[in-house]
């Protein structure tokens, strides 16, 4: 194996224990020849040059994204940088991709072999859900034959394919990076494989998740900050509700409410999911491997 590991990079300045830990478990745990490929576009100056210090890493110049600056911006330009990045490590030869944020990091020693046992003629995709990019492992092959997108088209969204692809995946108006493979091989009778959460232990629903003890993601920790944060939690009915308003309606509309509307109105969960978040952030920065371990058993941090 020849792994091809992907990152977009976007740190703040207070997450940059945050950006040791990923570097660190990303090297302890891989044991197959790798290479991180950087995407340094939308990181501080003072991060890339953290990042040259490492030799598996790779940083790679991508074009800068020109499009719409509204609506799910970050989705499309983390897809706009994915794909390049995806392209320059397959010209590089790999022979397997996995997909990260900077908030997610493997936790099993030979994760990318446990992941790869997974793929197979039929099973061509692994990926966590719903933030599907946190972790979405794939072969080159299936690229190769398929030329799958990250997000799907318009035209695509549009379809009775995709209203299905959806529904069969109770991922109705969610659009996430990544779910574009899922829907490829939806449409190929392939499978995807989604990796269990398996948090024995854990301070929120969302934050802080462990994967088949395979892959960590915190969670948010590129938007807590600058933009109002997502929660995913299937309970929440107002949730769905805004979702699916937010996909029906026009951009020009939902300016005008943005526009007119204050951000407690629009995002009532704000405090609290910041709240969560960073008590979940400080857990990790604080006592990552009793905090994984927590995750994991269900262990009190002493």
């Amino acid at each position: 194996m020849k792994l091809a590991i992907i990152v977009v990079y976007l740190v703040s300045e207070d997450n940059e224990r945050l950006l040791d830990i990923h570097l660190e478990k990303i090297k302890e745990n891989t044991t197959s020849p790798f290479t991180v490929y950087a995407g340094t576009n939308l990181l501080l100056p003072q991060f890339v040059d953290k990042l040259k210090h490492y030799p598996f890493i790779k940083i790679c110049d991508c074009n800068s994204y020109i499009g719409p600056n509204e609506g799910d911006r970050g989705t499309k330009e983390q897809s706009y940088y994915l794909e390049q990045l995806i392209k320059i490590a397959l010209d590089d030869g790999v022979t397997h991709i996995v997909i990260m944020h900077p908030d997610s990091f493997p936790t099993k020693v030979g994760w990318e072999k446990y992941l790869a046992k997974i793929l197979s003629k039929t099973c061509v995709l692994v990926s966590n859900y719903p933030a599907m990019s946190a972790c979405t492992f794939f072969n080159r092959d299936f690229y190769i034959k398929y030329q799958p997108r990250l997000l799907p088209s318009i035209q695509e969204k549009l379809s009775t394919s995709w209203i299905s692809f959806q529904k069969a995946n109770q991922a109705i108006n969610l659009v996430e990076t990544s779910m574009g493979y899922g829907y490829k091989a939806y449409l190929e009778d392939l499978t995807w494989y989604i990796l269990k959460r398996t948090n024995r232990g854990e301070y929120h629903n969302y934050y802080g998740s462990i994967f088949e003890d395979v892959v960590f993601h915190l969670g948010s920790a590129s938007e807590y900050n600058n933009r109002p944060m997502r929660n995913y939690s299937k309970d929440s009915t107002y949730n769905r509700i805004k979702q699916f308003v937010v996909n029906i309606l026009p951009n020009s509309i939902k300016k005008k409410i943005k526009s007119s509307l204050p951000d407690k109105i629009l995002y009532p969960e704000i405090k609290k999911n910041k709240s969560d978040f960073l008590k979940v952030r400080k857990a990790l920065f604080n006592e990552t491997e009793e905090f994984l371990n927590f995750l994991r058993n269900g262990n009190k941090i002493n």
